[in-house]
């Protein structure tokens, strides 16, 4: 009977520590959800090509009762000799700020989108240049946009730096991690995966009934009213790392299309990684580029 009792005792105090240890656990992911959510940014961007040569700008093709021509496979008839208006290409992604307050981070093909998808051939073969009309960056708890630029991008990774033209209030950026995770190790992804889309879904029945009737589902007018609304905040999802290389890491965290650039962190709050790419054919895995990647091409081309 004693030793009954003992083993009972010794069970509840065990089950006890590992309670402790779970609500610990699910502390320090909230607080680094909390402690970083700030920090994440999410990024919009809209280009135009025009001729090297001429600098006649890509424009659609209309018909004589004024209605956009379309190709045999869905897509718009552009050319540089259209009638109608400029073809513009607009797109979400994720970026994050870095420490100092002066730079975001992001993936090159976010940056860049022009070097890939329908018009990367144009570009390549030397015919069309990209014309970027507007670059912003909206911050959770900040209602204006904040311009930015690419500052530099790596030839060897997909990364890039974005310089901030100005009027950021003081922010703190995420710190970067020394070194690499260990596999099995739970990670944090924030990003804005699927851009507009899921921030509406977000904002409630209400929100788009009063957008629709305002006549403001433009591209920029929905992020803007999103934005005054207080609206615009990262999604969070968790993980943990299957493969740790130089080169990549592998995670399940769920993401998407948009949460290109987002911010892969451990549970002490620091970047391990800059989400890249999406595995569906592995289980929804996802790859991304290691932080000593990121924390080289700092070095390298800003001065903090």
């Amino acid at each position: 009977m004693v030793e009954l009792r003992n083993d009972l005792s010794s069970q509840v105090s065990l089950n006890a520590e590992r309670l402790a240890e779970l609500e610990r656990h699910s502390e320090a992911v909230k607080r680094v959800i909390r402690k970083s959510t700030g920090a994440v940014a999410f990024l919009q961007l809209e280009y135009s090509l025009r001729d090297i040569v001429t600098g006649n700008q890509l424009r659609h093709v209309m018909n004589r009762d004024g209605v956009p021509v379309m190709l045999p496979q869905g897509q718009p008839f552009l050319s540089l000799d259209g009638n109608g208006p400029v073809a513009k290409v607009q797109l979400t992604g994720t970026g994050f700020l870095l420490g100092g307050g002066r730079y975001l981070a992001t993936n090159r093909h976010v940056a860049l989108p022009w070097e890939r998808g329908r018009y990367s051939g144009p570009i390549s073969a030397d015919v069309l240049e990209p014309v970027v009309s507007k670059f912003v960056a909206y911050f959770p708890n900040l209602q204006k946009p904040i311009e930015v630029s690419v500052q530099t991008a790596s030839e060897t990774a997909d990364l890039a730096i974005l310089a901030i033209e100005a009027g950021l209030p003081e922010l703190d950026g995420l710190p970067l991690a020394s070194g690499m995770p260990s596999v099995g190790e739970e990670v944090i992804l924030l990003g804005y995966p699927t851009g507009l889309r899921s921030l509406l879904a977000q904002s409630g029945h209400e929100f788009v009934r009063q957008l629709e009737a305002d006549k403001e589902l433009d591209f920029w007018n929905v992020s803007r009213r999103l934005s005054d609304a207080g609206l615009i905040f990262p999604l969070a999802s968790r993980g943990i790392t299957a493969r740790v290389a130089s080169e990549a890491l592998v995670y399940d965290a769920e993401t998407t299309v948009g949460g290109s650039g987002g911010p892969v962190l451990n549970l002490q709050g620091e970047v391990i990684a800059i989400n890249a790419a999406i595995l569906p054919e592995f289980g929804g895995s996802n790859l991304g580029v290691p932080a000593p990647k990121l924390a080289a091409l700092i070095s390298m081309n800003t001065a903090d």
